[in-house]
């Protein structure tokens, strides 16, 4: 706020700022004694850059360099940051009267409140722009992880739609649902309603008691304005800031929202101090008056209190990204890189490659998916939510999810002290009263006295002490505390009509198990004085407080004022009462019929008490105080005083029955004098004023002793600050209590441990030491320093903040709300995890700038609780130490979980590798890859959540979020190169091992899957040995013809014998190895005619007449002959007929029928998908072109398939090519390309057909059989057209159908091979130092989560219905089997490794810290993730 000599000034002339430019943004730049009228250069520059229609007329020529937007706003953040600044705590009421326009007898008038709030608007605070929740939600499904997503999908239902597989369909509906499953779940999860302005606003009182047009009125706080006259009374909220006109003695304000002070403020009409936070004559917005009454008019409203400052650096301190967030972030980012670097490049190849591009788009979309665990955001945020609930039971509440983790990376907590570190209880710590040895002090049980107490109850002087603090005191037991109360707030009474007590005293559980001990009974009144009598009531029956007050009323009472520090009871002494006196008789009866001598009782400041006294009480007796005496008891109070404890001191004096008989008046004002008509030790006080002392007054009185309290630090602080130093963490006290009283609590709870700064100082200057002297202890060589808080600011140099926080022990106190910011902000500079407690209003920036903020739950505010990201819900700060060792164990255990799913990313992403790199058929189908990082991996993943840690965790440093991040080089080298590797292989082998029990040997595969053939074409391969068998079984009655030492006699080369020379017929189809036999080599037939383009009617696609093939490309006769010149024939493997998938009717089946959907029969079919497929029937180029010059270069294109036969088949020998077509090279004209011709007659044995086709094709069994009704058993010796019977084309789709399934089954089978070779890794995962021997098995979540992935994998294979979606099939028992060894040895191997590790990097524990140093060997710096 700006000095009241130009204030005026500014806000006039701010009206000349244009709109983009309002007062609070250019104003931030011009704070202290700076004036408007000596910044309007500046200003008009500002405004003239932004909008330069306001001036245009000449003013001030601008500077050279004129300020931006940006700077403006950082200008301005930086201004909220510094301290309050305003001098209306100092102006003249006067002149004050004068600025504001009000009287503050009348107040001001109708018309000026109206001119007013039109000026400053409602009294209440901005609130920020809020995002709306859709967008929120929208934010949630389009993140760069989420987007990648979304495209692939999306690129799934194009597919589908040109291609119409369901293979796309699926996988684009499983993407999308992916998505919005994680997304919906992250929203959920993550969405925080910012209920931060909700909050300040209910710190407006509704109603405030204004004086307006001179009457006095109730109004809306909303309304008030600058210059409004307000009374405020007790338990009143304070509704702006407010200078003081008129107050109570007792005036007091609790601050604590503010500034974090425990106790109420003494306030009053004069200036006390500079700083307005510590002056006495203004009251804040959102402050309360516990106890007396005030006029004052109204400095500020709104966003222009000190209140709303710290609400705007609230709102505009922006929430720190969390550590997990920013790895994980990172971590995406990386891999989201990797995915879309190999889809791409992959794309690029395959393009190259001639591949179709739908295909090549799809195959894209399953090296991403391959890549990104897309369950590892669900994983995470599961694992947080899990050990957010585990918190919840030690009592920490967790809003924000992230900070579970951010909490555990933490390497410095700044604690308030109030409430956190301290009970918020004030409480009597020790005491000094005469006993046998003279006055001495005795310690009270508290946790600031470790010791336990060691006063002497039946001393005579300490009963003396106790019931002087009962009587001169007006603190009383709230009495719906003492009994049982329903929910309405009534009595609860049991049969006899007795209300039921609550006990004094009652046990609390703590988060961390331990338990507190607390007053059930709440006292009302001063804190102080609640203090004192929750000490002395459960002392014994004879302390009982009610009772004793109630047998000895009080005659008068002089209450307590700043003035005289010093408070004032006259009271009967209950062993003269009347007999017959019980606690039930009336205290004026009490009064009038006790006879014996009152007792005066004061207590107050030590100094003024001891002033007073001339005898004292020693072991009951009373003597005289000598000087040496006064000099004991004084140093006494300084060793009190110094230990940061409030003390009070007491005293009494029996006033003699004679002299002060029942009915005495007493009166603390007698008229004409100035002092009472009673002994108050005024013998050594002089009064001003013309009223001279009672002589009354003057007896002296007898010191009894003194009590010495204060918040008390909370048992299980000094443990769990302890286990901080242990674990490396730094422990900073931020408070704004008194330095004094801050560095005792500091001292008490082991922040402190050593001199600090200002205690070598002091003892210097009291030795009189210089640098040089001996015994000089340099102050630069102090570990500990207590930091008051007008020493720092925002504009402080770095390198003198740099100075502080190098101290490993610090304490900030006296902090305002701006400070802790700093203080924050500094130590985040420095590198550190910074977690804030706090429960104040004021502590609210620093909670929301804090990388972690932590609010009390018991005694925060809801603005703190707003604020932060977690609360404490006891109050307890070793509540915070189980949260970092949570937070610890959660990123420890992060690390497993993400190591297990990464390493299943290598038997992922290598499928779709060997596929372009092998031309091999698909190991592993997206769909699949979604199955495992969805399904099978996701419990296990998150079962890592619920392991304990390997070992104590607390005697690591923090980690180095620079270094120790959350995925690691060597994580991604064990998961990737190692672990990884190793399950590939496995699957691999156990692909391999499936496909060859199905007829298809590893040795044939490279080259079959590099084209979008297999399943869809029929397979030619070359044999040598075996036979031609039927579906029983039964071979040809004359075999094979192959090649015989008597052919290579003739010239045949003899790496050919034994291959067979002649084909499988349609009454033996398949082939079996017998006894030697086996599959040289496949091909697929090339595709080398372009049909037309254009529909074909359901009808027609089995009419002869036929053209068109929807403009797909197709085999033809001639490519199938190239194959068969080379000894490559049609090939049903045996082993798939005997195989659990086999169907007879494969040979025989309606093109009317669906084999599976999206396949090529099947009415539903389109015409890209039956064209796509091999032919039913057969194309012959030369039928129609029979020179086979009608080809197209433009479609020349490369073929990896078949190519060599290619080269090497001369067309003279096929059926209708000409004869001189005898030379190679007709085809694909000897350069690896292949033509596509425009030309081809349609065979396929019907009516139709055109007429060159004859009988030259009837053998192929590509050909369709005619047959009355399609199926096995339906086949007869002659499966020609024959007109009326035999009309019905029935194709042979064994070939490719076994091709599909047996891949099927072997993709289900490396889908399992994953699971199997997982067992393993998630027991290797399980520890990352520790032998799993060590660690054992006692996580039954784990031990659940490998049954779940076992029995889901099983489910997911053997479950009626994943057939179509997921591609499953039920793999035989034995195909379980080959991963078992693979998992054997990755666990030996990691157990190995492990071992070799621990035994290579040797432990010792540093004495100091107690932490544990490890001397890492090579392997631990190669492997340790």
């Amino acid at each position: 706020m700006r000095p009241m000599s130009c204030l005026r000034e500014q806000r006039e002339r701010s009206s000349l700022l244009p709109e983009l430019l309002t007062w609070d943004t250019v104003g931030g730049l011009y704070r202290d004694t700076n004036c408007f009228t000596r910044n309007l250069r500046k200003i008009v520059a500002l405004t003239k850059a932004v909008n330069p229609r306001y001036w245009r007329r000449p003013f001030l020529n601008p500077p050279p360099t004129m300020p931006t937007k940006a700077e403006i706003e950082a200008e301005k953040q930086k201004d909220l940051k510094r301290n309050v600044q305003m001098n209306e705590h100092k102006e003249d009421l006067g002149d004050m009267a004068k600025r504001l326009g009000t009287n503050y007898d009348k107040g001001l008038t109708s018309a000026q409140v109206l001119a007013l709030q039109e000026k400053w608007g409602p009294n209440q605070l901005t609130p920020p722009k809020e995002t709306h929740i859709c967008i929120k939600f929208i934010l949630e499904l389009t993140d760069f992880f989420s987007l990648l997503l979304w495209i692939g999908g999306i690129l799934c239902f194009v597919g589908y739609g040109l291609q119409k597989s369901k293979d796309n369909l699926y996988l684009g509906i499983v993407l999308f649902f992916v998505v919005m499953a994680t997304g919906i779940f992250s929203f959920v999860q993550n969405q925080k309603s910012d209920n931060l302005m909700k909050s300040f606003a209910n710190m407006l009182p509704p109603k405030v008691l204004v004086l307006r047009d001179g009457e006095m009125s109730f109004e809306d706080a909303i309304k008030m304005v600058p210059g409004d006259i307000v009374e405020i009374n007790a338990g009143d909220l304070v509704p702006a800031d407010v200078r003081i006109l008129e107050c109570s003695d007792n005036l007091v304000v609790d601050n604590a929202s503010l500034t974090g002070e425990a106790e109420p403020q003494k306030r009053k009409k004069e200036c006390t101090h500079e700083d307005p936070l510590e002056t006495q004559n203004l009251c804040f917005f959102g402050t309360q008056i516990p106890e007396g009454s005030c006029k004052g008019v109204i400095i500020s409203t709104g966003d222009h209190t000190v209140m709303g400052r710290i609400a705007t650096l609230a709102m505009a301190t922006d929430n720190e990204q969390t550590p997990i967030n920013k790895e994980l972030e990172n971590f995406i980012h990386i891999i989201s890189g990797i995915a879309m670097f190999l889809g791409i490049s992959f794309l690029i190849v395959n393009a190259i490659r001639g591949v179709n591009w739908i295909t090549n788009l799809v195959f894209m979309i399953g090296i991403i998916v391959a890549n990104v665990p897309e369950g590892l955001i669900t994983t995470v945020t599961v694992c947080l939510t899990l050990t957010a609930n585990r918190m919840h039971t030690k009592m920490v509440l967790v809003k924000n999810l992230e900070g579970v983790e951010t909490l555990g990376s933490t390497s410095c907590i700044c604690s308030d002290k109030t409430g956190t570190l301290t009970q918020n209880i004030m409480t009597v710590a020790q005491l000094v009263y005469g006993g046998k040895d003279g006055f001495s002090i005795e310690d009270c049980e508290s946790s600031f006295s470790k010791s336990g107490a060691s006063y002497d109850v039946e001393s005579a002087s300490f009963k003396a002490l106790c019931k002087c603090a009962t009587l001169c005191n007006v603190a009383v037991f709230d009495e719906k505390s003492k009994f049982v109360t329903d929910a309405d707030n009534e009595f609860v009474k049991d049969a006899s009509g007795n209300r039921t007590p609550i006990d004094f005293f009652n046990l609390r559980e703590q988060g961390d198990g331990s338990t507190i001990r607390e007053v059930a009974w709440k006292p009302v009144g001063n804190a102080s004085e609640a203090a004192m009598i929750k000490f002395v009531h459960p002392l014994s029956e004879d302390s009982d407080v009610d009772k004793n007050r109630a047998l000895a009323p009080a005659e008068t009472v002089i209450p307590f004022n700043s003035k005289n520090k010093y408070q004032v009871h006259v009271h009967v002494d209950s062993q003269y009462n009347a007999n017959g006196t019980t606690t039930a008789t009336k205290p004026e009866e009490i009064l009038k019929n006790n006879k014996g001598n009152r007792m005066v009782y004061m207590k107050g400041a030590p100094e003024r008490i001891l002033a007073r006294c001339d005898k004292q009480m020693v072991d009951g007796k009373i003597s005289k105080m000598s000087e040496e005496d006064r000099k004991k008891i004084d140093d006494l109070n300084m060793k009190l005083a110094e230990n940061g404890l409030r003390v009070l001191a007491f005293c009494q004096a029996e006033l003699e029955y004679k002299k002060y008989p029942v009915g005495y008046d007493y009166k603390a004002d007698p008229d004409g004098y100035c002092s009472p008509n009673f002994p108050i030790g005024d013998f050594n006080q002089t009064y001003d004023g013309p009223d001279k002392k009672h002589p009354n007054s003057n007896e002296g009185m007898v010191y009894v002793g003194m009590m010495a309290l204060i918040d008390p630090p909370r048992p299980a602080v000094p443990p769990a600050v302890s286990k901080c130093k242990t674990a490396g963490i730094k422990v900073i006290m931020v408070t704004g209590d008194h330095p004094v009283t801050a560095q005792a609590i500091a001292y008490k709870v082991g922040i402190l441990w050593s001199k600090t700064v200002g205690d070598m100082e002091k003892e210097n200057d009291r030795a009189g030491l210089s640098p040089g002297d001996e015994g000089y202890q340099d102050p630069e060589t102090a570990q500990a320093i207590v930091v008051p808080g007008h020493k720092i600011s925002i504009d402080m140099e770095e390198e003198k903040w740099d100075s502080i926080l190098d101290h490993p022990q610090i304490v900030f106190a006296r902090t305002s709300p701006q400070q802790k910011l700093v203080i924050v902000e500094n130590c985040q500079r420095l590198g550190h995890i910074v977690a804030v407690t706090g429960d104040g209003v004021n502590d609210s920036p620093a909670l929301k700038k804090a990388d972690i903020g932590v609010a009390m739950g018991i005694m925060g505010s809801e603005v703190s609780k707003n604020a932060a990201d977690m609360i404490l819900l006891d109050d307890n700060f070793a509540s915070i130490v189980a949260g970092v060792e949570e937070g610890r164990l959660i990123f420890d255990n992060l690390k497993k979980s993400i190591c297990y799913t990464l390493t299943s990313n290598i038997p992922e992403i290598s499928p779709f590798i060997s596929q372009v790199m092998f031309d091999i058929p698909l190991p592993l189908s997206t769909i699949l890859i979604l199955g495992i990082d969805l399904g099978t991996d996701m419990v296990p993943a998150i079962s890592m959540a619920y392991e304990t840690a390997e070992a104590d965790i607390m005697k690591r440093p923090p980690r180095n979020a620079k270094v120790d991040r959350l995925v690691t080089k060597k994580l991604i080298h064990l998961a990737y190169l190692q672990i990884g590797i190793m399950q590939a292989m496995s699957g691999f082998y156990v692909y391999m091992v499936v496909l060859n029990d199905y007829g298809y040997p590893p040795h044939i595969l490279q080259g079959l899957g590099g084209v979008d053939y297999w399943g869809l074409q029929p397979l030619y391969c070359r044999f040598r040995g075996g036979q031609y068998v039927n579906v029983d079984g039964v071979g040809m009655d004359t075999p094979a013809a192959v090649i015989t030492a008597a052919d290579v006699a003739n010239g045949v080369d003899a790496k050919h014998l034994g291959i067979l020379t002649s084909g499988p017929t349609k009454t033996h189809p398949l082939w079996d190895r017998g006894d030697g036999g086996y599959v040289i080599d496949c091909e697929f037939p090339v595709m080398n005619f372009n049909g037309v383009s254009g529909g074909v009617a359901y009808a027609d696609r089995s009419d002869g007449a036929n053209t068109k093939t929807s403009g797909q490309t197709t085999i033809t006769a001639e490519s199938i002959a190239a194959l068969g010149q080379q000894g490559y024939f049609h090939y049903i493997p045996w082993r798939g007929r005997m195989s659990p998938f086999w169907e007879n009717d494969w040979l025989s089946w309606s093109i009317d029928a669906e084999e599976a959907p999206g396949g090529q029969f099947g009415k539903d079919s389109t015409d890209d998908a039956f064209f796509s497929y091999g032919p039913v029937g057969v194309w012959s180029i030369c039928l129609s072109d029979s020179d086979m010059s009608e080809y197209s270069t433009s479609k020349e294109a490369a073929a990896g398939e078949a190519v060599d036969q290619l080269d090497l088949f001369t067309p003279s020998n096929a059926a209708g090519c000409d004869s001189s077509l005898n030379s190679a090279g007709a085809i694909s004209g000897g350069d690896g390309k292949v033509r596509m011709f425009k030309e081809a007659t349609f065979c396929n044995g019907d009516a139709d057909q055109a007429a060159g086709c004859g009988t030259t094709f009837d053998a192929d069994l590509n050909m369709p059989n005619w047959q009355t009704t399609c199926g096995y058993a339906n086949i007869d010796s002659d499966v020609t057209y024959l007109a009326g019977t035999r009309e019905t084309p029935c194709a042979n789709i064994a070939s490719r159908m076994i091709q599909k399934e047996a891949l099927h089954h072997a993709q289900g089978s490396y889908f399992i091979s994953i699971i199997v070779v997982q067992w393993a890794d998630l027991l290797i995962c399980k520890t990352r130092w520790l032998s799993l021997r060590t660690q054992g098995m006692k996580n039954s979540v784990m031990n659940f989560g490998l049954f779940f992935e076992t029995l889901l994998g099983a489910w997911l294979c053997y479950m009626p219905g994943f057939k179509d979606a997921l591609g499953t099939r039920p793999i035989r028992f034995t195909h379980w089997l080959p991963g078992i060894p693979w998992s054997c040895l990755i666990f030996t191997y990691d157990e190995c490794r492990k071992y070799l590790m621990r035994t290579t990097s040797p432990e010792m524990v540093d004495p100091a810290s107690g932490q544990v140093i490890r001397m890492k060997g090579w392997l631990e710096r190669n492997t340790y993730y």
